[in-house]
């Protein structure tokens, strides 16, 4: 049943943000074109043009990945706890296969994103006559994380993480929807545990490198961290979809 979960994750994601993934590669492709003729002299109506597609295409990427996160969580309240969640919770599916099947899909759908990302700024690069460079310097970040042993460690880190993120906006979604909590309540608390992690998290690995932990430890003991976090989060969402689930 997951594997049907995640047909129907998958096509909600084909036929909804793919239209994102359309207005971001028509915006790089318009700097691009852009770029390809020089960009214009300083100060006339090419260059002012290229300067706004540049402020939009930076904008665009810097919430690109971002905007995965914010879909799939608006996914998953919808979903559960809206007016859908009539339908779906008669589904002889449990609690957490959906939750499994939401992140799974919003997983693939983040890394999609970077693959988007990485493959305009390819193209942009190109396109200013600095290929070559761009890739030069990507292989050269990947030689020195590999040089270093933290290649792997880095990977683990951001993938932990990314699941304790994505799952705590999930909780968060969801301990709302219990207790009838606005939208902006909801976002509220979201940012609020999001500064109280930088601060903790910043100040634990800080204290952590000057007691002589490598960098390499660090990242593992995050990795770790993130991984408790994220399942203890996932026990807690079931268990309100399961018990305490308010339909709205």
């Amino acid at each position: 049943m997951l594997g049907k979960l995640l047909k129907y994750e998958f096509i909600f994601l084909a036929k909804d943000f793919a239209r994102t993934y359309i207005v971001y590669g028509a915006e790089v492709l318009m700097l691009s074109l852009l770029l390809s003729t020089g960009g214009g002299s300083s100060g006339d109506a090419l260059s002012i043009l290229t300067g706004i597609f540049g402020i939009i295409y930076y904008i665009f990427t810097m919430l690109l990945a971002l905007l995965t996160i914010t879909h799939n969580v608006r996914r998953f309240k919808k979903n559960m706890f809206s007016h859908e969640g009539y339908l779906t919770n008669t589904l002889p599916v449990t609690p957490s296969q959906h939750v499994i099947a939401k992140v799974i899909a919003g997983a693939v759908n983040y890394v999609l994103s970077f693959l988007v990302i990485y493959i305009g700024m390819l193209l942009l690069f190109a396109c200013s006559g600095h290929a070559d460079d761009f890739r030069k310097t990507m292989d050269f970040a990947f030689e020195k994380l590999s040089d270093f042993g933290l290649l792997f460690p880095t990977f683990l880190m951001f993938a932990t993480g990314y699941l304790a993120f994505l799952l705590c906006c999930y909780l968060v979604s969801s301990i709302g929807s219990m207790v009838g909590a606005s939208k902006g309540g909801s976002v509220f608390i979201a940012v609020i545990i999001v500064i109280g992690y930088i601060f903790v998290s910043s100040a634990i690995s800080s204290a952590m490198l000057r007691n002589g932990a490598s960098a390499e430890g660090v990242m593992y003991f995050f990795s770790f961290f993130y991984a408790v976090c994220a399942a203890i989060e996932f026990v807690l969402v079931t268990r309100i979809i399961k018990y305490n689930l308010n339909l709205q």
